[in-house]
């Protein structure tokens, strides 16, 4: 079980009862310690007094002198409770030490405080206490009193409390293990459960979710970004496979004319004029090969997290000017004016912002009416910078709006190549301004096409 997480939580959960377990024990053994030895305390002083009063009482001096068993019998009870009784010159009139045990002398006490109780070790190693005091035997002579008590069965009782501390604290630790192995089997089952699941997900299964309905609260943020990752991975699977598809389809028509005109021109001698037109058309669709595989490249890289684009401030008017210069004579077949209005700045990488504008004014210049104008704008509006081209021309079917952006995409019906057209133009565009942080859009009007680009 080696790195298993049952295990470790089940050993902490172990170690945190058993250490709680030895903590309490430790203070609930001191408190008994602590309890048992006052209480002993008390029962010394009490016989300190007792044989006080009973040495104050009168007949006391011919009870100690003619039955001094008396003492022995009522005052020490036990063999380990020892009494000595010395008078004014220090002389023996009474010790009781059947074990003949050498304790030490304490003070006796003065005035109407405690005595003080001093502790002392038997011969056998038990520990003991003596207290001492004064009396005047039959209310006359002054005596000493000196009561001791060897205390060896209180130790042998606190090693057996202790022990059955230690056994309650390694049953307590067991029982926590067991109960915790218990718990976090059952309390694993939904991560299990959600394994499960994960080992079943496929390429072509990736749209099935997980139930969060019925998982413990803590997981149900787990599951749902699971079922939010496997959404993602289901779009760009789809994605990927509609690209895949389409890259296929797109690629099989140049590669079918080529492979067709050069099967017929080698089927038979030709003229050079011949060959010459063969070898044109192939380098035309060449070219659109290679703007294809340019384009395609491009939307690759411009998916990495790690492309960052290159920033600088641009004027807008400067920007506008290049491209009025760069495709001036483009518009002038077509008999449309290029004009430009509105100005300000805008933070972008100089060659994506280029290509971007480019393109859509390529597209409006391509579907813009002949002798139409076609317009560049830029505003400021909610702090976003709105660069856009508007051209007139026919109307963007409403159901082709939404699509516009996709890769291989066109708004005719026919997936000719016609006027040299990859379909990823406006994919690019699109790709470009989510490497800026903005967005495109189309915003089609009464016989105007207008396609805005905006800037954070």
């Amino acid at each position: 079980m080696k790195g298993s997480l049952t295990l470790r939580v089940t050993l902490a959960f172990v170690l945190i009862v058993a250490a709680s377990a030895a903590g309490l024990g430790l203070y609930l053994y001191h408190a008994f310690v602590g309890e048992i030895a006052r209480r002993d305390d008390i029962a010394l002083l009490g016989k300190l007094r007792q044989v006080q009063q009973l040495l104050g009482s009168p007949g006391a001096q011919s009870l100690l002198r003619e039955r001094p068993q008396y003492f022995r019998d009522t005052m020490s009870g036990q063999e380990n409770s020892l009494v000595r009784i010395l008078d004014a010159d220090g002389q023996v009139l009474l010790d009781i030490n059947s074990p003949g045990e050498r304790y030490p002398q304490p003070p006796a006490a003065d005035g109407a405080g405690y005595p003080p109780i001093l502790a002392w070790t038997s011969r056998a190693g038990a520990p003991g206490q003596v207290v001492s005091g004064t009396a005047r035997l039959g209310g006359q002579q002054p005596v000493r009193i000196t009561v001791a008590r060897v205390y060896a069965d209180r130790t042998a009782m606190f090693a057996r409390y202790r022990r059955q501390i230690v056994l309650a604290c390694a049953l307590a630790a067991l029982l926590a293990g067991l109960l915790a192995a218990f718990l976090l089997v059952r309390g694993l089952r939904p991560l299990r459960a959600i394994a499960a699941h994960a080992a079943l997900v496929r390429p072509g299964r990736l749209d099935s979710q997980l139930e969060s309905a019925n998982a413990p609260r803590e997981l149900r943020p787990l599951i749902d970004a699971l079922n939010a990752m496997l959404v993602r991975l289901h779009d760009g699977y789809t994605r990927l496979s509609g690209f895949s598809a389409d890259l296929a389809h797109e690629f099989r028509t140049p590669v079918n004319n080529l492979l067709g005109q050069t099967q017929v021109a080698l089927a038979q001698r030709r003229s050079p004029d011949h060959y010459e037109d063969l070898l044109a058309s192939n380098v035309e669709e060449l070219e659109r090969l290679s703007r294809m595989v340019d384009s395609m490249l491009f939307l690759a890289r411009a998916q990495q997290e790690d492309v960052v684009p290159v920033r600088e401030n641009l004027a807008v008017e400067d920007e506008y000017a290049r491209m009025v210069e760069f495709f001036e004579g483009m518009a002038e077949e077509r008999g449309i004016v290029l004009d430009c209005a509105g100005s300000g700045t805008v933070r972008a990488d100089p060659q994506l912002l280029r290509r971007a504008l480019a393109n859509l004014l390529s597209n409006a210049i391509r579907h813009a009416c002949p002798g139409s104008t076609v317009t560049l704008a830029a505003a400021t509006v909610a702090g976003a910078t709105e660069l856009s081209v508007t051209n007139r021309g026919d109307p963007i079917a409403a159901h082709d709006l939404p699509h516009l952006f996709e890769r291989f995409y066109r708004a005719d019906a026919s997936r000719s190549a016609g006027a040299g057209s990859t379909g990823l133009g406006l994919s690019i565009v699109s790709a470009i301004m989510t490497l800026h942080g903005g967005r495109a859009e189309v915003r089609p009007g009464p016989g105007l096409t207008r396609f805005v680009l905006l800037f954070p």
